[in-house]
C-alpha cells in the first residue's frame, strides 16, 4: 500500500538516508554469503537511496527498481540519473511482481517494505520465485509489536496483512524454501536478515 504523509516524510528524511546508509547497509553486508550479486532486484526502491547501497556495497550491475508509488520511482529516476540503464524502473507491488521468469535474480532486497504489504507471506513467495536457486534475500523491517503500538498507529497506517512478528517472519521462510544465512533483531521492534533460497 502506499504510504500516507507521515510515513512518505520519514521515509524521505535525512534521518531515515543515515540509517540506511550506516547502520542497514553495512549490517546486511555483513551478512551477505557472496562477494558480489550481479543481477539485483529492490521492491519499494522509494526515493533510490537503496540503489545506491546495493550497487555500492553488493557489486550489483544491474537493479530492478520497483514501487507502487509513480512519485516516489520518478523521485529515484532522478536521484539514479547517473547510472543510465544499469537501473530498471517499475511500477509494480512486491506481491505481484511482473517478473515471468523464474530465478532471473542474484538476489532480493527489501528495505523496510513487506510490512506496507497487504499479503506478507504471498511478497515471500514471490520473492522465492524471482530469485536464483542460492540467490539472496535481504530484509529490514519494523515488528508487530511495534507497529501495533499507539503511538505508530496513531501515525501510520500499515496493513493487518503486513504484519509479523520475527519468529513468524523466520519460520515462514524456513517453511518455503529458504535458510537463514543471517539474523539481527531488536526486540519487537526491528528485524534484519539474509535467506539464501535452496535448490
Amino acid at each position: 500500500m502506499k504510504l500516507n504523509l507521515p510515513e512518505r516524510l520519514m521515509t524521505n528524511s535525512p534521518f531515515r538516508a543515515f540509517l540506511q546508509k550506516n547502520v542497514e547497509g553495512p549490517k546486511l553486508r555483513s551478512m551477505a554469503s557472496k562477494k558480489r550479486y550481479p543481477v539485483c532486484l529492490e521492491l519499494g526502491c522509494g526515493n533510490g537511496r537503496g540503489v545506491r547501497i546495493i550497487k555500492g556495497l553488493f557489486g550489483a550491475e544491474k537493479v530492478t527498481a520497483t514501487d507502487i508509488d509513480p512519485s516516489q520511482l520518478e523521485r529515484a529516476r532522478k536521484r539514479l540519473k547517473s547510472y543510465g540503464n544499469q537501473v530498471e524502473f517499475r511500477l509494480e507491488s512486491a506481491t505481484n511482481l511482473s517478473c515471468e521468469q523464474v530465478g532471473e535474480y542474484d538476489a532480493v532486497f527489501a528495505f523496510g517494505v513487506i510490512h506496507h504489504t497487504e499479503d506478507w507471506r504471498r511478497s515471500l513467495r514471490e520473492i522465492n520465485r524471482v530469485l536464483k536457486p542460492g540467490g539472496e534475500y535481504f530484509f529490514d523491517e519494523l515488528l508487530k509489536g511495534f507497529l501495533q503500538s499507539a503511538p505508530v498507529k496513531a501515525a501510520t497506517r500499515h496493513p493487518e496483512g503486513g504484519m509479523f512478528t520475527a519468529e513468524e517472519f523466520a519460520g515462514y521462510l524456513l517453511q518455503n524454501g529458504f535458510k537463514l544465512a543471517g539474523r539481527w533483531q531488536l526486540d519487537g521492534i526491528w528485524l534484519l536478515g539474509s535467506a539464501i533460497k535452496e535448490g
